[in-house]
């Protein structure tokens, strides 16, 4: 094994060749996640790489310009390497990963979850939609005119946490502009959680629902009415998704497929009807 940047001595081209591409293999880890970018998504030193795809300009211009507005809970754009993959800083820290570990339920975290959120959506007002814009809205509605650039994917899998605390966000295929209260809802599902408790990880049984979603909201800033707002959106969110999700399993994509047939349908139904059950509780409290 040699340093990262080092050659080893051979005796022929042929030899150095093949160690070259076997260290160019071993370098290379895969992630996990990344079910928009077919599980393409991998390590390589300091850096992540990922497939481009047809909205992927945009969504570097949208980071580049959190990056010019100094908020750094966000990959950097590094360019495009020799086989045409977007290349992003890596961030150092944990991600959880199902079946999620009793740390991702901690308070703390979750309220350092919306305050970042709170922080990315302050720093993307700025930020001019370039005349051709491509965004992948396959679980979004059509956007308001006061709609700001959000992430709209915020599930546990996508936060970079270090000594208990959000630092980053990754994972930006689904940004796109947005209501911010619906980008809320959608962090909500993944990080109260909006789910029947039948669906809860072990790690993650104990928690208190209705607690967590009013230190969330404070979080936020929300007033009332944009906590009854934030619930709305998140069981039209549950019924776009069931569609989307349907879609993407029947088009052939291998992820979705997955997801689908491990029972995605009852759990998002559940999911629907726990919250509605619970509306009035999580919005009075």
């Amino acid at each position: 094994m040699t340093k990262h940047g080092e050659r080893d001595a051979a005796p022929g081209a042929g030899m150095e060749i093949g160690i070259e591409i076997e260290r160019e293999i071993e370098r290379e880890i895969e992630l996990p996640g990344g079910m928009g970018s077919g599980g393409g998504v991998v390590r390589v030193g300091d850096t992540v790489r990922r497939p481009q795809r047809s909205f992927t300009d945009t969504v570097n211009r949208f980071l580049r310009h959190l990056e010019s507005v100094g908020f750094t809970g966000a990959p950097r754009v590094l360019g495009t390497d020799s086989t045409g993959r977007s290349v992003l800083s890596f961030i150092e820290g944990d991600v959880g990963i199902p079946p999620f570990p009793c740390w991702t339920a901690g308070d703390e975290l979750l309220v350092s979850v919306a305050d970042l959120q709170h922080r990315l959506h302050r720093a993307a007002t700025g930020f001019v939609e370039p005349a051709d814009a491509v965004w992948d809205r396959t679980n979004l509605g059509e956007p308001s005119p006061s709609a700001i650039v959000c992430h709209n994917d915020l599930c546990i899998e996508n936060v970079v946490v270090r000594d208990g605390a959000a630092v980053a966000f990754i994972d930006f295929d689904f940004a796109a502009p947005n209501d911010p209260l619906v980008d809320i809802a959608i962090a909500a599902r993944h990080w109260i959680p909006f789910r029947d408790p039948v669906d809860l990880d072990p790690g993650r049984a104990d928690i208190d629902p209705v607690a967590r979603f009013a230190a969330f909201c404070d979080a936020q800033h929300l007033v009332p009415g944009q906590r009854i707002a934030v619930v709305a959106a998140a069981l039209d969110f549950l019924d776009r998704a069931l569609v989307s999700m349907k879609a993407k399993a029947g088009s052939g994509l291998v992820l979705y497929q997955q997801v689908w047939e491990q029972g995605y349908p009852q759990q998002n139904r559940r999911s629907h009807a726990w919250l509605q059950q619970h509306a009035d509780a999580l919005v009075t409290t």
